[in-house]
Order: structure tokens, then sequence, then C-alpha cells
């Protein structure tokens, strides 16, 4: 099971990859970010931690892992990495996205 769920996260990753990465999250503010999904629809992430990240895409809402929820980790990740600033994460949280 556990192996199937990765496989699943890995899939969105690659996904956002292939819609812009982490570009493709643009912030705005207070852990929120706004992701163009299809057909030009926006869906707003917000991510209170790495492991506590949910989007209000239909997927999302349903709490399973969407591209665009991977999009934001990406840029949170990015981020982190470009000011120096470690990443927050909080032990014992799920990905709800």
């Amino acid at each position: 099971m556990r192996a199937a769920i990765q496989d699943i996260i890995q899939g969105r990753l690659h996904a956002a990859k292939v819609n812009g990465g982490a570009s493709a999250a643009q912030p705005r503010g207070d852990g929120r970010y706004v992701v163009t999904g299809r057909a030009d629809a926006r869906y707003t992430v917000h991510v209170a931690s790495l492991d506590a990240i949910a989007c209000d895409c239909p997927a999302g809402i349903h709490d399973k892992p969407c591209w665009h929820a991977a999009a934001a980790f990406l840029r949170v990740i990015a981020d982190s990495a470009a000011s120096s600033e470690p990443a927050r994460t909080r032990v014992g949280c799920t990905v709800a996205a």
C-alpha cells in the first residue's frame, strides 16, 4: 500500500514539473498559492507545512493528491533553497491534497 501511495505522489510531482514546476504556483501570502489548472481553472493551495498541504481542486477537496499541491510543494522547496531559510516541517501530519 505504501508503495502505491509513493507512486501516486511521484506521478503528481511529475505532472507538476510538466505543467511548469515551481513556477506554476504563484504565491499569494500566508502560505497560499494559486495554480492554474486545466481550462484555465484557478485553484488555491494552502501550505501549512511540507506535510500539511491542501488544494481546493476536485481531487484536493476529497483529500487526494493533485499536481497543484505538488507544484506548491516544489515552490516552497525552491523558495526555501533560494533564501537559505529552512522549509517548514511538522512531524505527524499528512499531505491532504
